[in-house]
């Protein structure tokens, strides 16, 4: 079983009820870098705890108390501290954020020990706006001007790299590059190379914002396009890498619309598993569609024993129409889900509602 870390339960609760560390650090009256480091600890001393947990609204002291006395505590490996990405930027996905939730990400960044650039992906209408953003965040743990923005094209790498020497010698603490490259011959591999050079020669902070725009092509066959992707996997073990959606979520929307050509709709298979009264082929379905970063699944009616779900997949904007060619995504389905079971079923509900039997009679 995985050992307790008071510091991660703690960041844990941050993240759920502050909009940022930021924010959280300015209630604790600690800087963003001393409040950091508190994520890290596997103990803390008793009047800090007592101000966090009254902050959080959450009983560390007793969560603490009950995990040591049943020997459940992590110890503190420093080297693993130092050296640690935590849940905010794991190395093992692409993860996908929006301009609500990417504040924490640069953040722990900038603060904790890095010996990696971090390498992020948005859509090129959106790259000067997210380049001003990590900027700004920056210059508010380093201070005013201690960020230095530099804007690079693809055809200028040559040029970047000849001035990797004179920028190591300057006195700002961080550099966020915002990377223009498109195409096949994208430049990725290169700004990515560069930027690890210039960490190396700096030991400063190196964030790249790259130009990606993820859409679907329709030549006769559907086809997803991104370099977000294939970039990541091939330089995961060497970057910290994530996707900066926008407030559209363009990205995802794409990315998952395609998954749902590709999955022959989960949604429809679960209906029909249903009409089949294959209820194991249904949750099948039902697993694989809550794979899906736009499942959405809603509670519309309640008793004592079933749920009514209303569950949707991805929603096909007007614009998009013919994208996908003779593919015809349907928006939503519901079904009836026992609470205590699992067990999915078309049950027939007492009394009459409108909204429901408008929902039964898109479903059957």
């Amino acid at each position: 079983m995985e050992k307790y870390h008071i510091g991660q339960e703690i960041l844990k609760e941050v993240k759920a009820k502050f909009p940022s560390v930021a924010a959280f650090a300015r209630e604790l009256c600690k800087s963003s870098s001393a409040t950091y480091e508190i994520f890290g600890k596997t103990s803390l001393d008793t009047d800090l705890l007592l101000k966090v947990s009254k902050l959080l609204d959450r009983d560390f002291f007793r969560e603490f108390s009950e995990k040591c006395l049943n020997g459940e505590v992590a110890v503190e490996d420093k080297d693993m501290t130092e050296k640690r990405v935590n849940c905010l930027l794991p190395e093992d996905e692409l993860h996908v954020f929006t301009p609500y939730n990417c504040e924490m990400v640069f953040e722990e960044y900038f603060l904790l020990p890095r010996r990696k650039p971090l390498v992020a992906f948005c859509r090129s209408r959106d790259s000067i706006t997210y380049t001003d953003a990590v900027s700004r965040i920056g210059e508010g743990i380093f201070g005013e001007g201690k960020v230095k923005t530099l804007m690079v094209d693809k055809n200028a790498l040559v040029d970047f790299e000849a001035q990797i020497p004179h920028m190591t010698a300057l006195p700002q603490k961080a550099f966020v590059v915002c990377y223009n490259g498109t195409g096949l011959q994208n430049g990725f591999d290169q700004i990515i190379l560069l930027s690890e050079k210039l960490l190396a020669a700096s030991g400063k902070h190196v964030v790249v914002i790259c130009k990606n725009n993820s859409c679907i092509e329709n030549f006769g066959h559907p086809k997803y396009i991104s370099y977000a992707e294939p970039t990541f996997d091939t330089w995961k073990e060497r970057i910290f890498a994530c996707v900066l959606d926008n407030s559209q979520n363009d990205f995802v929307y794409y990315r998952e619309l395609f998954k749902a050509t590709k999955n022959e709709d989960c949604i429809r298979e679960i209906a029909r598993c249903l009409e089949k009264h294959d209820e194991e082929g249904a949750q099948q379905y039902l697993a694989e569609a809550k794979k899906l970063s736009t499942f959405k699944d809603t509670i519309i009616k309640s008793d004592g024993i079933w749920e009514r779900h209303q569950i949707s997949s991805v929603i096909l904007r007007p614009e998009d129409k013919n994208l996908l060619g003779a593919y015809n995504h349907p928006v939503s389905k519901w079904i009836d889900i026992n609470k205590e079971t699992g067990e999915i079923s078309t049950l027939e509900w007492e009394g009459s509602d409108p909204l429901i039997e408008l929902f039964k009679k898109d479903f059957l």
